[in-house]
């Protein structure tokens, strides 16, 4: 037996680390799998040596660590160059939530925040995923608070899965459309449906 894992995924400026900060409240785990690719970019690491010799110098800052505002524009500006970072980094971040995952009792729920959840082998390991949604109009807005122009979050979440595929991939959906006590209620009512669901599966005393 191991965590029971739960994949937290959605189009950028959903709301995830919301929802995971939700969950998190509610008793689970969670790992951030964006913040875990960001560390293994860091200078020393293999992922730092990989990007380095595949993408050239031209992706560092003044401190020579990776600047990650170019390694963005060089690779979201080219769909091939996107895949070729992803193969770098998602084999890492993948061993790194195994590694966490098998350090977890059984009863522990074990959530992976990661917007390239459908598109890796991290899929594989969640035994159930939630999505979480909003208006195009809600997404851009959000972006924006980010720093990224129109043009630039349209880009973004074109090279991400479509809401037709983040539906059809989901569990659970979990729509945010700024109502902060909604949201809340939702995923309330989404852990208490998986917890139970969790315990009428258990083995029972003597099994």
């Amino acid at each position: 037996m191991t965590a029971f894992v739960l994949g937290l995924t959605g189009p950028m400026g959903a709301g995830k680390s919301t929802v995971a900060a939700m969950l998190r409240e509610l008793g689970a785990k969670v790992l951030d799998a964006d913040a875990m690719a960001k560390d293994e970019q860091l200078r020393g690491t293999v992922g730092y040596s990989a990007i380095v010799q595949t993408f050239g110098t031209q992706v560092l800052g003044d401190d020579k660590e990776i600047d990650r505002a170019k390694l963005s524009t060089e690779v979201f500006a080219d769909p091939a160059k996107l895949v070729r970072l992803e193969r770098i980094l998602h084999p890492r971040v993948i061993a790194r939530v195994l590694e966490a995952r098998a350090m977890l009792p059984d009863d522990q729920v074990l959530v992976i925040e990661a917007i390239k959840l459908l598109e890796t082998d991290l899929r594989t390991i969640c035994d159930t995923i939630w999505v979480v949604l909003a208006p195009r109009d809600a997404l851009i807005e959000r972006l924006g608070r980010r720093g990224l122009g129109a043009g630039e979050a349209d880009l973004r979440l074109a090279r991400q899965a479509s809401e037709t595929a983040f539906r059809a991939a989901a569990d659970t959906v979990i729509t945010n459309d700024g109502d902060r006590e909604k949201l809340r209620d939702q995923v309330r009512a989404a852990w208490a449906a998986l917890r139970a669901r969790e315990w009428r599966s258990a083995p029972g005393p003597g099994t």
